[in-house]
């Protein structure tokens, strides 16, 4: 697990469950840490993985689903970023304090 550091407002960090490079599922797990204390967790998507299960199965869900363009630093910290503006709480899941 790695932490990119955002310092954005009520964001205090984002940590990433995987390394960008080695991840060939097409989902990602992130743990977006608040000024507040709460944490938040999420999968973000591609559009390919999207079309991989959708390859095998007639619909796809998946709660407060975050899909991006590729896995970037960049592309996760959007994510994130719209997460906030599209009110976190109900596209994550609250999670556990993580002990580091």
């Amino acid at each position: 697990m790695r932490t990119l550091d955002i310092k954005d407002g009520t964001i205090a960090s984002v940590l990433v469950a995987d390394e960008l490079a080695s991840n060939q599922d097409g989902s990602l797990d992130v743990v977006v840490r608040l000024q507040d204390g709460r944490r938040f967790g999420f999968t973000l998507f591609t559009l390919e993985h999207l079309r991989r299960q959708l390859d095998q199965a007639l619909s796809f869900v998946s709660p407060g689903m975050l899909v991006v363009k590729h896995f970037s630093d960049e592309a996760i910290l959007d994510a994130v970023r719209s997460a906030m503006r599209h009110d976190l709480e109900r596209l994550g899941v609250l999670q556990p304090p993580i002990n580091q």
